[in-house]
């Protein structure tokens, strides 16, 4: 009767401390794997605990030092746990994939300006995204699922391409002001802040 009792999450974190000595992206994907109904609890504490072990005595630092190691250390473990599901998904999904959000846009007779504003986007954003040039652990679900209903794709399908490689932006004028400068990945909310979008939109797609 006892091993039908559901674990809690104290019962996760108290394991994984107890077997670990430290957060690493095996252990992590282990935990994940073994608690999927705790994966964002145990993803939020490996970041608080990643945080302690990478950052310096306090008074060696300043506030905008210690937020960039705190950001690294979440974007680590958020990135393990992203890739370790899309993984699972490349193993497990028959639906057709994406090629490209424009290209997939236009063979449903959608122009890359109107993938755009239904996706509540500029064009640099959008931009970005096709060339996979944000990190798709940052990538918020709705705009995924607007993709989605856009391009008459699943999710899933959305997930496996953004987690692929960056490639070079197509060389079209409607889809840059500027040409991109190497295959380095920033945030969404980095991409937003940079985009044309009214401070409303902006607002909007930084809370989520």
């Amino acid at each position: 009767m006892g091993n039908n009792i559901e674990p809690t999450l104290d019962d996760a974190l108290n394991t994984f401390v107890q077997e670990n000595d430290r957060p690493t992206a095996g252990n992590l994907q282990e935990w994940v794997d073994r608690y999927p109904q705790f994966r964002k609890d145990l993803i939020d504490f490996a970041a608080a605990w990643a945080e302690q072990l990478v950052l310096p005595a306090p008074e060696g630092i300043g506030a905008e030092t210690e937020k960039l190691l705190v950001d690294r250390a979440m974007s680590y473990v958020q990135n393990v746990a992203y890739n370790h599901d899309v993984e699972r998904l490349r193993q497990t999904t028959t639906d057709d994939p994406v090629r490209s959000l424009t290209g997939d846009a236009q063979r449903v007779g959608t122009r890359p300006a109107e993938l755009a504003k239904a996706c509540r986007l500029d064009l640099s954003l959008l931009s970005k995204l096709n060339s996979r040039q944000i990190q798709p652990w940052t990538i918020p679900a709705e705009l995924v699922r607007m993709f989605a209903e856009q391009l008459n794709k699943s999710v899933p399908a959305l997930k496996i391409f953004f987690a692929g490689s960056p490639g070079a932006v197509a060389a079209k004028a409607y889809l840059s002001r500027s040409k991109p400068t190497g295959t380095v990945q920033q945030s969404f909310a980095e991409a937003v802040r940079q985009s044309s979008l009214s401070n409303e939109e902006k607002a909007r797609w930084l809370s989520e």
